[in-house]
């Protein structure tokens, strides 16, 4: 956790929110060639798969354009993207260069074990592979039912895939987004994150990657 970070509180604190917008963003509207470019740049420091990169960088510009108001940084979806599946790579699977996971990554069934909420079937298994209940699908581990009304076509291809990492961060950018939020705002930063999964330390723990790696894609 980020040195001299306060302890997240369920009200509003006064913590920084996430480093925004390093060196060698691209411009707005930027060609693919130019956004996988800074992608590949940043990925050796960041140690984050380029195509990642690639997709939350692609989803902060489109959010850019459709939701200013927001604020949201690729920083931020790449710490949820840490913790959720270490970008793609969780459970052998890796990202490919469409941005397709290699293998399927779902997470354990919603049964109220592990600390679990119990969320029933809400797919026929169709999404998940589960008749009885609900898991987490895909790189940003969406579960059904919040994939169904949120999910997006983030590369335009014509599909809207969870295990697609394009089209998962587009859809975890609108997600937490939604409503009035201004995630330059501190609270409704903290508001976005635990709308995501309302735990404490994964608060700590998404701050903590968003930060550094706002601060290590800025050489510092």
């Amino acid at each position: 956790m980020a040195e001299g970070l306060p302890e997240p509180q369920p009200t509003a604190i006064e913590w920084p929110t996430p480093q925004t917008n390093p060196t060698g963003t691209p411009a707005p509207n930027p060609s693919t060639a130019s956004l996988a470019a800074w992608a590949a740049a940043l990925s050796p420091k960041l140690d984050i798969p380029a195509v990642a990169i690639q997709a939350y960088g692609s989803a902060e510009l489109k959010l850019a354009e459709t939701r200013p108001s927001c604020h949201l940084a690729w920083t931020t979806l790449a710490g949820l993207g840490s913790i959720e599946s270490n970008h793609g790579r969780t459970a052998g699977s890796t990202l490919l260069e469409d941005g397709r996971t290699s293998k399927p990554i779902t997470g354990i069934p919603l049964d109220g074990r592990s600390n679990t909420q119990v969320i029933k079937d809400t797919d026929q298994g169709q999404m998940d592979g589960d008749r009885e209940y609900d898991r987490a699908v895909g790189p940003m581990q969406f579960i059904p039912s919040t994939w169904k009304t949120w999910g997006a076509d983030g590369n335009a291809d014509g599909t809207i895939d969870p295990s697609n990492i394009f089209d998962a961060a587009l859809a975890a950018a609108n997600y937490m987004c939604s409503g009035t939020r201004d995630l330059s705002n501190p609270a409704d930063w903290q508001s976005a994150v635990l709308s995501y999964n309302a735990v404490q330390i994964y608060l700590r723990d998404v701050f903590a990657k968003a930060d550094d790696y706002g601060k290590r894609s800025r050489g510092r």
